[in-house]
C-alpha cells in the first residue's frame, strides 16, 4: 500500500506539471520526506496525507479512486 500510495502522489503532482521542490513547498512537508514517501520507503501519516491531498487539489476520495487502487492488490 506504501507504494500505491507513493505511486498515486507522485502521478497527480506529475500532471500537475509540479517539481518536487515545488510541491513540498506548497504541501509544508520537507523534499526529502515527499521523495521517500513517493517510493513507497516511508509509512504516512493521515494528517500528512491531507495537506498532500489539499496542495493537490483533490479530496480523499478521489485520491482513492478504486479503479487505482483496485489494480495495486
Amino acid at each position: 500500500m506504501k507504494v500505491a500510495i507513493g505511486e498515486r502522489i507522485a502521478q497527480l503532482r506529475k500532471a500537475k506539471k509540479l517539481s518536487q521542490q515545488k510541491f513540498s513547498y506548497e504541501a509544508e512537508i520537507e523534499r526529502s520526506y515527499l521523495t521517500h514517501v513517493e517510493k513507497g520507503r516511508k509509512n504516512i501519516s493521515i494528517d500528512t496525507l491531507i495537506k498532500i491531498t489539499n496542495a493537490l487539489g483533490v479530496s480523499l476520495k478521489e485520491f482513492f479512486k478504486p479503479e487505482v487502487f483496485s489494480k495495486n492488490e
